[in-house]
């Protein structure tokens, strides 16, 4: 589901771009050098740990079983696409960059961190179950629903764009 990897990218890289403005500016820091180690331990362990539970059966925190029952996707020839630049996602981008950049704290830079990470968990989960079943996932609109998980036929070539 490539709107999963682009929102985790965008949230991480604005995490980043923020981080360097800062220092940039001759600002202090988000995070104090002495906790750095601190929080690429607790982004390591929360990546693992979430793409754990993403890849799970559990009831509320699992998506396998999401993914298991989501529907055909109704037209594979032209499949759904979301455009990864859109205002929404781009939002993404801008806004953790901002909240980084003035805000300063290790807090809000643990919380970003945290929900990019949780992104690419549920991220790596998807293309776990992709390559295991040889569908790939799309995020479709259903005629007055929110948006939902539909897939392809099985065995059918994933086309990458």
């Amino acid at each position: 589901m490539h709107h999963e990897w682009w929102a985790a990218s965008l949230v991480l890289a604005g995490i980043a771009g923020g981080w360097a403005a800062a220092v940039g500016t001759d600002q202090s820091p988000p995070v104090r050098t002495g906790a750095l180690g601190v929080l690429i331990t607790f982004a390591l362990g929360f990546l693992v740990v979430s793409t754990l539970l993403r890849a799970s059966r559990l009831k509320w925190i699992g998506r396998l079983r999401e993914f298991e029952a989501a529907a055909l996707a109704p037209d594979t020839e032209k499949r759904p696409h979301r455009a990864a630049f859109s205002p929404g996602m781009t939002g993404l981008l801008l806004l953790s960059a901002l909240c980084v950049f003035v805000i300063r704290d290790t807090g809000i830079v643990v919380v970003l961190l945290a929900v990019g990470l949780d992104w690419l968990g549920k991220a790596v989960a998807a293309t776990g179950w992709e390559h295991s079943t040889g569908r790939r996932l799309w995020l479709a609109p259903a005629p007055g629903e929110r948006w939902h998980i539909s897939h392809s036929p099985a065995g059918a070539a994933p086309s990458h764009g």
